[in-house]
């Protein structure tokens, strides 16, 4: 098989698979510029790859995943406990917390290598298999947690979310095997200088998550100093918050996969008007979250607790964030041309900067207005992050222009 890009079917065609052989089932990136799959695997910036080479680089890939993901997971469990001291959790919940966390990293691995494979598969022009499977485990999340949470507590929710990350990761290597793969893993498939390439062009990705863990200890140590009561309307929430944020990660991600794969083809007009397009459905959706949360934050917090407090403490927060929210959802918007064009540098000093701002608006403002202060510091971070990602968003394109 092989990527065609379409002509005359539209405006905006996609990427296609074309089947180029009868007996051929496996699905590959493009023989002729594989960048999609080099998204996820530099490995294979040959002009050509054989399926071979390509199930090889995957193969590693994954591989790497599994290992750096027991080693998160033995460090997490071993400092768990010390973790929730240092970041102030309050004792009265310290024991819940650290069972929770004892849990949640147990399924850590499988969490790794199920997000991978997610990515390996959409970079390969197949966004429905990924969604189908995030559809099925939340919806198995979702099932366990109503029959574990009243016998096993906290215990219950997370095992609930292990084992549904454990059911998708075994779900898409399944896929993976069926179409990537050409055959059974061998410890001889495993190459250092694939390890090498691979470490080098994730190195900013993985800066990047590590920021988000550490913004979150930053904020629960504020949270701490203020009470059980403020982590509960805080956790609501922030809960809301992630579950409306991830339609754009989701979209920021196929943006950048498209700007990649028509800039490698030299297709500058189609990524302009894609480019076009996706900011103004970007921004329809930023305005139909604001509305939602401002008109309707309390409805949607009683999908997580019925705690009368929680509920109108987080729904002052959501709805009070909800009015920066589009600056967000712009600030990931203009990151994405950044990792489309691989401007990771760019993109690693974008992110981390507006992850520095807000960090430290919290830190200035929590202090003197308790919790009003987390939203407070988003109206000045919110704003302030979406400029600056803009600013090197315009540096990039000048940067691949010249």
């Amino acid at each position: 098989m092989r990527i065609r890009m379409e002509r005359g079917s539209g405006p905006l065609p996609s990427p296609s698979f074309t089947a180029r052989s009868p007996n051929s089932t496996k699905a590959r990136p493009s023989s002729r510029r594989p960048w999609a799959a080099a998204q996820s695997c530099s490995c294979c910036r040959r002009p050509t790859a054989a399926p071979e080479e390509l199930s090889a680089a995957v193969y590693n890939l994954l591989a790497i995943d599994a290992v750096l993901g027991l080693c998160m997971a033995g460090a997490g469990l071993a400092g768990a406990e010390w973790l929730l001291r240092l970041i102030r959790t309050p004792a009265e919940i310290l024991p819940q917390a650290a069972e929770y966390i004892r849990f949640y990293l147990a399924g850590l691995p499988f969490l790794m290598v199920y997000d991978l494979s997610k990515q390996l598969v959409m970079a390969c022009g197949n966004s429905k298999t990924p969604l189908y499977a995030v559809l099925a485990t939340s919806v198995l999340n979702v099932l366990l947690d109503l029959t574990w949470v009243g016998p096993f507590g906290v215990a219950g929710a997370a095992a609930a979310t292990a084992l549904s990350q454990v059911a998708g990761c075994l779900f898409m290597l399944w896929y993976l095997r069926r179409t990537l793969l050409t055959g059974p893993f061998r410890f001889s498939m495993l190459d250092r200088r694939c390890l090498g390439e691979v470490f080098r062009l994730a190195a900013p990705s993985a800066i990047q998550q590590a920021s988000a863990p550490v913004s979150g200890m930053v904020k629960q140590g504020l949270l701490g100093g203020i009470g059980v009561a403020a982590i509960a309307d805080f956790s609501c929430a922030n809960k809301m918050s992630s579950l409306l944020l991830m339609p754009v990660y989701g979209f920021t991600q196929s943006l950048v996969f498209f700007i990649a794969q028509n800039t490698a083809a030299r297709q500058d007009a189609r990524v302009r008007e894609g480019v076009r397009q996706a900011r103004g459905i970007m921004l329809l959706y930023a305005l139909a979250v604001t509305a939602g949360c401002i008109l309707f934050a309390r409805p949607m917090l009683r999908l997580f607790t019925s705690d009368g407090g929680a509920i109108a403490y987080g729904a002052l927060l959501l709805s009070r964030q909800a009015i920066v929210y589009a600056f967000t959802a712009m600030k990931h918007f203009q990151e994405a041309s950044l990792r489309g064009r691989q401007q990771m540098g760019l993109y690693l000093a974008s992110n981390l900067g507006g992850t520095a701002l807000d960090l430290l608006a919290c830190v200035l403002l929590v202090p003197l207005w308790g919790y009003s202060g987390f939203y407070l510091a988003s109206f000045v971070s919110a704003p302030a992050s979406f400029l600056l990602a803009a600013g090197l968003a315009r540096a990039g394109a000048r940067r691949a222009a010249a």
